[in-house]
């Protein structure tokens, strides 16, 4: 049985902390929503056995995803990579449904950096590169490494179009 290939390069170890930083706060804002939600109805005396049901379900939702998403952030981690080639750039992702997406260089259109406060917190920063169709991300890149990134296909992008 032949393996899925895996692309060479993968993000620094601490995107995991900022992936489960982001998960825990988007649950965290979904159970205040849910609280809120809770009180209100408690306040209006509009609490009966199918809004109890309901909440129930809403809240064993958020912690089954919650639980679920955490559990799945090595395999995340083992299968978020990129290659950067002077032909194109190929972007790998997916554990259950893998992909791989290569976007010649001579589609880019242009390339920004961006810089969230998990990601400020853990001194990494994200990649993203634009095309006329849509954009792509590669996050969690080191802020030396994501900066000369940027350089190196900004360069590739300018040589790719020359020679078109």
């Amino acid at each position: 049985m032949n393996e899925y290939p895996l692309l060479p390069k993968q993000m620094p170890a601490t995107i995991k902390s900022v992936w489960r930083k982001t998960i825990l706060l988007t649950a965290a804002i979904f159970i205040i929503i849910g609280v809120g939600l809770t009180v209100l109805l408690a306040n209006l005396d509009s609490i009966n056995r199918a809004v109890t049901i309901g909440l129930s379900i809403y809240f064993g939702i958020i912690i089954l995803t919650t639980v679920i998403a955490l559990a799945l952030i090595p395999y995340r981690y083992q299968f978020y990579r990129f290659e950067v080639t002077p032909e194109d750039l190929a972007f790998q992702k997916g554990y259950f449904f893998r992909s791989i997406t290569y976007v010649p260089m001579n589609r880019i259109q242009h390339v920004e950096t961006e810089q969230g406060p998990f990601l400020r917190k853990e001194n990494l920063m994200e990649i993203v590169i634009h095309t006329a169709a849509t954009s792509h991300r590669i996050a969690g890149l080191d802020m030396a490494e994501a900066l000369d990134l940027r350089e190196q296909i900004i360069n590739l992008v300018k040589v790719a179009k020359e020679d078109v």
